[in-house]
């Protein structure tokens, strides 16, 4: 192995060393962030020097591995860890929270949708439920007899003020 071959080695080390300092303050940073899920490193070979061929199995034996040096290493991907956090109890109605898989679906102030994890919901001028940061949160609505309608996506508004007749549940459906 060449000296440059080790300092290219070496290089590769540092930069995926400087990934994860990089991931592991942002994981900090955003240790109290709402709905924030932590990111972790993959890392993978960058290149292979093969030493030795490696064996098939034999009747007397298992066979052998190639040997091999690794030249360096890459970031593969940096993932986020989305298992269950935990849920913490709120003195606003209005926050909500998903335990299990899933995200609130939120249009953006400039018209696209979006997703997050972030529960905590705030009522605009209109009743909507919105996001701290102006997003309108997005479900299904019903109509006048309490049917979903489940064609279209619309902004979930609490009516407040005005008088809705009470109406109990009669079928729950898992998907």
């Amino acid at each position: 192995m060449g000296l440059s071959s080790v300092f290219s080695t070496a290089i590769s080390g540092l930069q995926a060393s400087e990934t994860i300092v990089d991931v592991a303050g942002n994981n900090v940073a955003n240790s109290n962030t709402v709905g924030y899920k932590a990111s972790q490193v993959m890392f993978v070979t960058q290149f292979l020097q093969t030493l030795g061929l490696g064996s098939a199995p034999s009747t007397g034996s298992g066979g052998t591995n190639p040997r091999q040096i690794g030249l360096g290493t890459q970031v593969a991907s940096v993932t986020p860890n989305f298992q269950q956090g935990t849920l913490q109890i709120s003195s606003n109605p209005s926050d909500l929270a998903i335990q299990g898989d899933g995200f609130f679906m939120v249009k953006t102030t400039t018209g696209e949708q979006a997703f997050t994890r972030d529960g905590q919901f705030r009522l605009n001028s209109s009743n909507e439920l919105t996001t701290l940061s102006g997003e309108r949160l997005l479900g299904y609505g019903v109509d006048s007899e309490f049917n979903i309608q489940s064609t279209q996506l619309v902004s979930m508004s609490i009516p407040l003020g005005s008088a809705a007749v009470a109406k109990a549940t009669e079928n729950v459906k898992f998907q």
